[in-house]
C-alpha cells in the first residue's frame, strides 16, 4: 500500500491482524505495515483495539513507543536526561528519517487514538532529537521519539501470499488468492483504500481437477449471507449415487460492512465419480 493509503486509513475499521492488499506483478499480501498498532500482548493489528495499544509500527522490526512520546519539545540535556532516567536510547538519525517517511501514516494511527497532542512534526529529523545530535548538544527544543526494535516478537501475521484473481465463483465484493494448484482459496473481501480484509475460512481448491467435488470447495450467496462450503474428504451412496460430505461455514455483514462468521453447518453435495477431469 502507498504512503497515501496508510496516510487515509481507516484505523477504526475493525479488522486486526485480517488485512491483506495488492502486492506486485498481481499478488496478494499480508502483514505489518507502517501505522499498525503493537498492543499490549504484542500481537499487531491493522486498527485500533479498546486502548489497548502500545506502540505503532514503522515496519516489521522496530515501532514507535508510546509510552514515550511526549508532547512538548525538550532540550538536549533534557532529552539525554529523560532518556537515561527511563533506561531509553534515543533514535539514531537514520531511524528518523524513516519516522520522517511514515510521519502521515503514523499520525493517522495517532489521531485514531486520541493523541493528537502527539503528531509527529513533518520534519522529523529536524524537529526530533537523535542521539547524535542530543550528544552534541545542539542548541533549540525538539521533540522525543522512542522507537523499541520489535524483531524478537513473534507476531500474528497471517501469511497470505499468492496470485490475485477474480475468482471462479462471481460474488460481490469476494476476490481470492492462492499460490498454486493445490493452495486453497483465501477469500479477500474488498474494503476500499484499507485493502481486503481475509475472511476465516479458506476454500478448497485443486485446479487439475476442478470437477472432482470432493476436493473443491465452493463460495456462494444464500439470501444476505455468504457460504463457503467444503468437503471432508468423506463420501456416502444414496441409491448407487455417490456424494461428498461438506461442512459450510456461514458469514453476514456486520454493521462495518464486513463478513463475520455466524454458523457452521453439514452438508454435502453429489460427486460423481470420474475417470477423467473434464475441465479439460
Amino acid at each position: 500500500m502507498s504512503v497515501l493509503d496508510l496516510a487515509k486509513a481507516n484505523r477504526m475499521l475493525p479488522i486486526g491482524n485480517r488485512r491483506a492488499w495488492s502486492g506486485k506483478h498481481g499478488t496478494v499480501c499480508s502483514g505489518v505495515l507502517p501505522g499498525d498498532y503493537l498492543l499490549k500482548d504484542n500481537s499487531f493489528s491493522a486498527s485500533t483495539v479498546f486502548g489497548q495499544e502500545k506502540g505503532i509500527f514503522l515496519s516489521n522490526y522496530c515501532c514507535i513507543s508510546l509510552a514515550h512520546l511526549p508532547p512538548v519539545a525538550v532540550t538536549a540535556g533534557e532529552a539525554l536526561g529523560y532518556c537515561k532516567a527511563l533506561g531509553l536510547t534515543l533514535p539514531a538519525k537514520e531511524q528518523l528519517a524513516e519516522v520522517e517517511t511514515w510521519c502521515e501514516a503514523v499520525n493517522q494511527s495517532l489521531r485514531s487514538i486520541g493523541k493528537q497532542d502527539c503528531l509527529i512534526p513533518a520534519n522529523a529529523s529536524g524537529n526530533c532529537w537523535s542521539l547524535e545530535d542530543a550528544v552534541r548538544k545542539k542548541s533549540g527544543s525538539r521533540r522525543i521519539v522512542i522507537i523499541d526494535d520489535v524483531r524478537h516478537l513473534r507476531l500474528n501475521q497471517l501469511p497470505v501470499f499468492g496470485h490475485f484473481d477474480r475468482g471462479p465463483y462471481s460474488v460481490p465484493e469476494i476476490s481470492v488468492a492462492h499460490k498454486d494448484y493445490g493452495d486453497p482459496y483465501w477469500l479477500l473481501q474488498d474494503i476500499g483504500s484499507d485493502g481486503y480484509y481475509v475472511l476465516e475460512t479458506r476454500c478448497k481448491c485443486f485446479m487439475y481437477q476442478t470437477y472432482d467435488r470432493t476436493c473443491n470447495g465452493s463460495y456462494y450467496l444464500e439470501g444476505d449471507e455468504l457460504v463457503v462450503e467444503n468437503p471432508t474428504g468423506e463420501t456416502f451412496y444414496v441409491n448407487k449415487s455417490r456424494h461428498a460430505k461438506t461442512v459450510k461455514d456461514y458469514y453476514k455483514k456486520d454493521q462495518y460492512g464486513i463478513y463475520r462468521k455466524v454458523g457452521t453447518a453439514e452438508g454435502s453435495w453429489p460427486a460423481p465419480e470420474r475417470d477423467f477431469d473434464e475441465s479439460y
